[in-house]
């Protein structure tokens, strides 16, 4: 820092000023003339921060530049996304020249150019579009907007109309809501806002509309409506000229629609002051530019009062399951999931992260049945924690997913799975079905049973070996069935612990546990989430069994020996492991 403030405050003071500094976060300042009357910007602050140069330089310029050009934030900052390179240390003075000649070669000689200008903005339209929302309202007074303004918003054609609902704290004092939530479909705002926890406060219930900007068309700060007459243009344009803002306005209720002042006609008292903050309904435009949304929240005009509704601009956040599940990327697949219908069995230590695993990734349907309750013991291996002490873990799991996963239909069963498979299954009813019980008498059930509950449909089985030292999925297909005797120990498993009771027993009637944890068992659903998604894409996989396999050098550390098969890797290191993939049907082969 003391080579630029020497060159600066020496040489440098021909074109830079030192100025004072009134931040904490600030080391040195100057305000340097860029001596090219050819550029937009003449001066900018160049602020040191007190880490310099681990981190970069900062450049300013006069916060009136916002919205005007490219890169500058709303506080006057420049964004260049300028870093630190190792050789800032050796000469910190080349670090301040890189990024003032960045800040002219890259922004200031290009923003000549009005094109290039709205193309920046354009592609950078959610980040100006926010900071813009969060400015002080040059009134006077802060904007009457919701805090949070959410949307179901994806795959909606051009003038959809919704509903909205806003939570408004019972604590605030001003006249605008915590929260308000939108949705264009059959699902009710009052209904997504309860099942994800956001339904807290006094409840109003208002009107939403959907356009896409027309294509070809950019949306930047010169091209935003600013008025209501500007959004009514948009709409119209947007629709086709199948929709008028005003008509649909006046449908919703609530607004009053003035004709055009006489000219020369000045505006009352009440006119003026019609529009100041009071609590309404909410009522919003919303406005699809691609991937991104961006909403105008409207106010309505009093009665007799002869003005246009006032618009305020709004920063919206998707949360429909195309942007929350995929960000809009690979939606057919997405899509097809959605559709799918899955049965889980079994929701312990690898079937509640399989299930949570299946869940984001955008499975449509899914029932959880499992007969046990959560108790603390399992906090260290299982999705769950100690909030779900005493309580069902299906019912749990569910109620999480819930909340968590957008989209989603989930059902718990808290019921033996070999009762409720036989109470409740029918042929095809699900498109994929999968055990995770790790229960032999339940797999021989389901393969005995087959035809007459399942029908057609693939069943994954999936298991861990004891202390997680392997994990195996199995699917199986009608040609390819599991055996009605189980050969897992035989035929699947990568080792033989049976010589050694390696279980801690517990004081109780036959019980006990294998030791390992969260981190084990993660790596084996991250590994079946996998195998059970490309069966979900693919349902007519040919029976395959995958499996995940611990290294020599974890049996070796064991102590004692253990049986192994030829698909356990050789490794010193007992944190390795490897993967392997097996046709069903030829490891069935020998039982022909």
């Amino acid at each position: 820092m003391t080579a630029v403030e020497h060159w600066l405050d020496g040489p440098g003071s021909a074109f830079a000023r030192r100025a004072m500094i009134r931040r904490a976060d600030v080391a040195a300042e100057w305000i340097i003339d860029l001596g090219d009357s050819a550029l937009p910007i003449s001066s900018v602050t160049l602020r040191l921060p007190p880490n310099f140069p681990d981190r970069p330089c900062q450049l300013f310029v006069d916060r009136s530049y916002f919205l005007k050009v490219p890169h500058i934030e709303h506080d006057g900052r420049v964004c260049l996304g300028l870093h630190a390179v190792p050789g800032d240390h050796a000469a910190p003075v080349a670090a301040v020249c890189r990024a003032i000649e960045t800040f002219k070669d890259k922004l200031l000689t290009p923003a000549s150019d009005p094109a290039w200008c709205e193309q920046q903005f354009h592609d950078e339209r959610a980040s100006y579009w926010a900071q813009a929302c969060s400015t002080q309202d040059a009134r006077g007074y802060r904007r009457p907007v919701a805090g949070n303004t959410l949307g179901e918003l994806g795959n909606l054609p051009s003038g959809a109309q919704g509903q909205m609902v806003a939570y408004v704290s019972q604590n605030e004092n001003r006249k605008a809501a915590r929260l308000q939530i939108a949705t264009f479909r059959d699902t009710s705002p009052r209904d997504l806002a309860t099942r994800h926890g956001w339904a807290s406060g006094t409840e109003v219930h208002g009107q939403a509309l959907f356009v896409s900007l027309p294509a070809g068309e950019l949306w930047t700060p010169q091209t935003w409506p600013t008025g209501f007459s500007e959004l009514e243009a948009l709409v119209a344009r947007s629709t086709g000229g199948a929709l008028s803002l005003p008509d649909w306005l006046t449908k919703v209720g609530g607004f009053h629609i003035p004709r055009p002042r006489e000219p020369g006609k000045k505006r009352s008292k009440a006119q003026r002051f019609c529009n100041r903050p009071t609590l309404h309904r909410p009522v919003v435009v919303f406005v699809g530019v691609g991937s991104t949304v961006f909403g105008y929240q409207l106010f309505a005009s009093e009665a007799m009062c002869g003005c246009a509704p006032r618009i305020e601009p709004v920063p919206v956040k998707r949360i429909d399951a195309d942007w929350a599940l995929a960000r809009d990327q690979e939606l057919a697949t997405l899509h097809a999931r959605r559709a799918k219908r899955v049965l889980l069995l079994g929701a312990g230590s690898l079937g509640s992260p399989l299930a949570v695993a299946i869940a984001r990734a955008g499975i449509g349907t899914l029932d959880i049945v499992d007969k046990e309750i959560f108790d603390t013991e399992n906090v260290a291996r299982h999705h769950l924690g100690m909030r779900a002490r005493d309580r069902w873990k299906a019912d749990e799991l569910a109620a999480q997913l819930c909340a968590d996963v957008p989209g989603l239909a989930v059902v718990p069963h808290h019921e033996d799975a070999v009762v409720w498979c036989r109470n409740n299954c029918r042929p095809d009813q699900y498109d994929l079905i999968i055990e995770c019980t790790a229960e032999s008498k339940v797999r021989n059930f389901m393969s005995h049973h087959r035809r007459e509950l399942f029908g057609d449909t693939p069943i994954i089985h999936a298991w861990l070996e004891p202390l997680c030292s392997a994990g195996h999925v199995v699917l199986t297909q009608p040609d390819v069935p599991w055996p009605e005797e189980d050969p897992a120990d035989d035929l699947v498993n990568a080792s033989d612990l049976s010589a050694n009771d390696t279980r801690i027993a517990l004081p109780g009637c036959n019980s006990g546990f294998h030791p390992y944890g969260v981190a084990d068992v993660t790596l084996v659903a991250a590994f079946a989430a996998e195998r059970v998604l490309s069966v979900v894409d693919d349902p007519r996989h040919p029976a395959t069994v995958w499996s995940w396999v611990r290294s020599s050098g974890f049996f070796d550390r064991l102590g004692f020996d253990v049986l192994r098969t030829h698909i356990v890797p050789t490794s010193s290191s007992a944190a390795d492991s490897a993967t392997c993939t097996r046709s069903l049907a030829d490891i069935l082969r020998p039982h022909d």
